[in-house]
């Protein structure tokens, strides 16, 4: 399959992962007493295996980013979590200072980076991430070459184009040849998912940066709302009514796409705020003089379609919903996830339990979406995303709980069935997310629901973030200002799901219990 996100690593990386250690034993970590019991630590090697770093202002740029996902928590498009457990920074003076002679320095302090095509250099050290309690823990990272990452805004603590990415990975012989990587699995404590007394830690978990990646983050606004049925105009507020009711579902009739809610999101920003995001504080990477990705016609700001390939075997998945399933649509990336907000609060943590609406990525239209050939890499400047009328609710911190797919009609208004097979579609379901499902019948859970894009090296962007919504500690001036900083609108918008529009239904058939706070 043709992929620039599951390029194969550089043949001299190979023999790097072949080379690498296995995870250790278990040994004794005596937690301290601050943290309130006892946890553990893993730690091992990282071998970055890629272009010298950059160099400015008589420093070395970016620093080594390891993150330690637990496997119930893992990072979309494989899981639900929205943060890592654990966070080890090597800052890039430390990690490469045996090759600092070597670099070069501008005199007047300005940045220099190594051309991509030069020879690759090859450099280890060593990491720990902890305190953790227990569980099983994968572990995946990335260089940040130009020194951009903060963990501490979403619009900065993932990777963008260039850095250096990878992780503990079991296969390197597939993923030499193009595969998807598996990340290995370290189990940290009692399988259980406790930690004795005496503390435990593992240690010689071998890690390796070596794919470069090649886009930048998804960066989108709402662009434009489709609506022929619901009544929306303005893509800064769509509502979706509680029980909202397809007007037509047929797999052989194109014009089921209509019947859906449907937002066009635009790449980077409207062109009024370009200049604004481009500039301290926020620094998006948007410049419409380079390409999408080497090769590609289509300039910056962008999104790439590909298809999604969980299990590897060269052919697209179809999407694992009902909509999807019964239209034989293939699921696409950028993956679109509109997740449920707390009450009251625009960015921060989701609520519990977890409730997502996943969009149906459309290429033109369904037909085309359909026809999607598996090895598709497309540069658009926009992309299409049509709202389904049901959402998936799971308590994402207990992955023995059923999960619930809540749709709000079983069937469309001309009595058409939206589901074939259940128990196919309970299966599809169960394989995604890891738990047993039930289908259940009724309105939606209303409220805010913010807006994603996900590529499948887990690079994302999320509508609203910390550029559109004020902090606490700043003064809210109207539409545009945040305190002394500009205020990007387009980055502050969200889906509402709202009011039914027949009470009625929702009387006779409510929001389930496993949906709701």
């Amino acid at each position: 399959m043709k992929s620039l996100t599951r390029s194969a690593l550089p043949l001299a990386l190979f023999t790097v992962l072949a080379a690498q250690p296995s995870c250790g034993d278990v040994d004794v970590f005596v937690s301290l007493p601050e943290f309130g019991g006892p946890l553990g630590v893993l730690d091992g090697t990282v071998t970055y295996a890629g272009p010298a770093p950059c160099t400015e202002g008589g420093h070395i740029v970016g620093a080594v980013i390891l993150l330690g996902f637990e496997k119930k928590l893992l990072p979309p498009p494989e899981g639900l979590g929205t943060s890592a457990a654990s966070v080890a920074v090597i800052p890039g003076e430390t990690f490469f200072s045996g090759l600092r002679g070597s670099l070069p320095f501008a005199p007047d302090g300005k940045r220099i980076c190594a051309d991509p095509t030069s020879t690759p250099v090859t450099v280890s050290g060593s990491w720990a991430i902890g305190p953790l309690p227990g569980g099983t823990y994968q572990i995946r990272g990335f260089y940040d070459v130009d020194g951009d990452f903060d963990p501490a805004f979403g619009i900065s603590n993932l990777p963008s184009q260039g850095d250096v990415g990878g992780g503990a990975i079991d296969n390197a012989a597939e993923v030499l040849l193009g595969g998807k990587a598996v990340y290995r699995e370290v189990l940290l404590g009692l399988p259980d998912g406790t930690i004795p007394e005496q503390g435990a830690r593992v240690s010689g978990v071998a890690v390796t940066l070596g794919l470069t990646l090649p886009l930048e983050r998804p960066i989108f606004y709402a662009k434009t709302v489709l609506d022929e049925h619901a009544g929306n105009t303005d893509p800064n507020n769509v509502v979706m009514p509680s029980d909202f009711q397809l007007e037509l579902f047929s797999a052989t009739n194109p014009a089921s796409e209509k019947s859906f809610i449907r937002l066009i999101l635009g790449a980077g920003v409207p062109a009024e705020e370009a200049a604004t995001v481009k500039a301290n504080p926020f620094r998006f990477p948007i410049d419409e003089t380079e390409a999408c990705f080497a090769g590609s016609d289509v300039k910056k700001p962008c999104l790439v379609y590909s298809v999604q390939d969980a299990d590897g075997d060269g052919k697209a998945d179809p999407i694992p919903e009902s909509v999807g399933q019964a239209l034989q649509v293939k699921s696409l990336f950028p993956i679109a996830i509109f997740n449920k907000l707390q009450a009251g609060k625009k960015i921060g943590a989701q609520g519990a339990p977890v409730v997502l609406l996943q969009g149906v990525t459309v290429r033109d239209s369904l037909t085309n979406t359909a026809l999607a050939p598996d090895d598709l890499l497309e540069a658009r400047n926009e992309a299409l995303i049509g709202l389904r009328p049901s959402v998936v609710c799971m308590d994402a911190a207990n992955p023995s709980a059923k999960g619930t797919l809540l749709i709000t009609h079983p069937e469309d208004k001309q009595g058409t069935p939206l589901i074939g097979d259940e128990e196919a579609l309970k299966g599809a379901l169960g394989a995604q997310f890891g738990r047993d499902f039930d289908i259940v019948f009724g309105c939606l859970p209303e409220g805010e629901y913010a807006m994603n894009l996900i590529y499948d090296t887990g690079q994302a962007w999320t509508v609203p973030n910390e550029a559109g919504v004020c902090a606490v500690t700043e003064e809210v001036v109207g539409t545009t200002q945040c305190g002394e900083r500009p205020r990007i609108a387009s980055q502050g918008v969200t889906l509402r799901i709202g009011p039914p529009g027949d009470a009625a239904y929702c009387a006779a058939h409510p929001t389930p219990a496993t949906c709701l706070p």
